[in-house]
């Protein structure tokens, strides 16, 4: 159980951590997670080696639910939920219209 809560918190720290690795220590890490990599239409498109190739497609579907609930959620920052055309802008009194 302690070691699956240091692997979580490993892999929430794993970007800021690669990043201060040195180079050697960077191939090593890749080459442990990593089995191929390809180039495909200008993008890296990576095969994980198991377990890491659960882990990527889980935390995929996780940001496609969210983009998902954020859109069908109704929840848009460009729209002003507030007003409608008949009503004014914002910060204009409604004593102005009548």
């Amino acid at each position: 159980m302690d070691d699956g809560i240091r692997i979580l918190e490993l892999a929430q720290n794993a970007q800021r951590l690669f990043a201060r690795q040195e180079p050697r220590q960077k191939r090593r890490l890749l080459n442990f997670v990593l089995s191929n990599c390809t180039w495909d239409d200008g993008k890296v498109a990576p095969t994980f080696r198991q377990p890491f190739d659960l882990l990527a497609v889980t935390t995929q579907a996780a940001n496609t639910e969210t983009a998902t609930e954020t859109v069908t959620g109704g929840h848009s920052e460009i729209w002003l939920g507030d007003l409608d055309s008949n009503q004014g802008c914002p910060g204009q009194s409604r004593e102005f219209y009548r």
